[in-house]
């Protein structure tokens, strides 16, 4: 892995960015028309996929809002991409500006990108690191300044878990290792109906990741997406207790009176359990 980009200027911001392109489908203004002309591919791949990351941030805002009114006083969000259209720390910091979270990306200009929008908020770290190696981002000198593992951490797996080709189960294991009682894990994870037979089907989800990739936006795993049944999820979460309503489509999770339910067919599920 290169080393954290301590120096911004050393990140290549002029190559199609995944991030960029996320903040773009949430109708921010961190993008370039680099990003937007590689996105385009996708989005037609999958007219769901605006719709898709939009129901993925508010499931992100409902579930850090019910974390903070259980108790969580301290955010560890991993795959985090840029901290753009109501990230987690602004959420957090509506009910109170001590609450610290840490971001994690292992793309090195998102977090040199993300550093600099960050630079003068307080309580906030960004950390160069992949989520599959949980001992680096735990032992990592920005984790360990704000992060207390003594203390219960909201682990927020948002839009992320389906780019690993590894075993989600043992990456979330290891994880709630670093982890103190009463801490809890927000997740979700793309499926379709037929992933039970077809673990990688050739849906509109993974044709819109292929366009992502070919067209240069990172070059790395994370442009490539898994469908995944929703069972393996039940069995990720078998070490906590599910928040009711358990493992739901991202869309209806506790949602607010105004979510609107989705017009595509394009499905993710989520949850939210807490560890006893």
């Amino acid at each position: 892995m290169p080393d954290e980009p301590d120096d911004p200027t050393t990140a290549d911001f002029d190559r199609p960015s995944a991030a960029r392109i996320h903040d773009w489908l949430l109708d921010g203004a961190l993008n370039i028309p680099k990003d937007r002309e590689a996105a385009r591919p996708a989005l037609a791949a999958l007219p769901g996929l605006r719709e898709l990351a939009r129901h993925h941030r508010a499931f992100l805002h409902r579930a850090v809002r019910h974390m903070i009114d259980a108790g969580i006083r301290q955010f560890l969000d991993l795959g985090a991409s840029l901290p753009t259209m109501t990230p987690t720390h602004a959420i957090a910091h509506t009910h109170r500006p001590d609450i610290p979270v840490v971001y994690v990306d292992n793309d090195p200009a998102t977090v040199a990108h993300s550093r600099l929008i960050l630079e003068h908020t307080p309580q906030v770290a960004v950390v160069h690191a992949d989520l599959r190696h949980p001992d680096r981002i735990w032992h990592d000198e920005h984790t360990r300044r704000l992060l207390d593992p003594t203390r219960p951490t909201g682990l927020l797996m948002i839009d992320i878990l389906d780019t690993l080709t590894d075993d989600p189960d043992r990456i979330i294991a290891d994880h709630l290792h670093h982890m103190a009682p009463g801490s809890a894990l927000a997740l979700t994870h793309l499926t379709t109906p037929d992933a039970a037979t077809h673990p990688r089907p050739p849906t509109g989800t993974t044709a819109a990741a292929e366009h992502l990739r070919t067209a240069g936006s990172t070059g790395n795993a994370a442009d490539r997406r898994i469908d995944r049944p929703a069972d393996p999820v039940d069995t990720w979460l078998s070490r906590l207790t599910p928040v009711e309503p358990g493992v739901v489509p991202a869309w209806s999770w506790r949602p607010d009176p105004d979510t609107p339910a989705p017009v595509t067919d394009t499905s993710a599920v989520c949850a939210v359990a807490f560890m006893p």
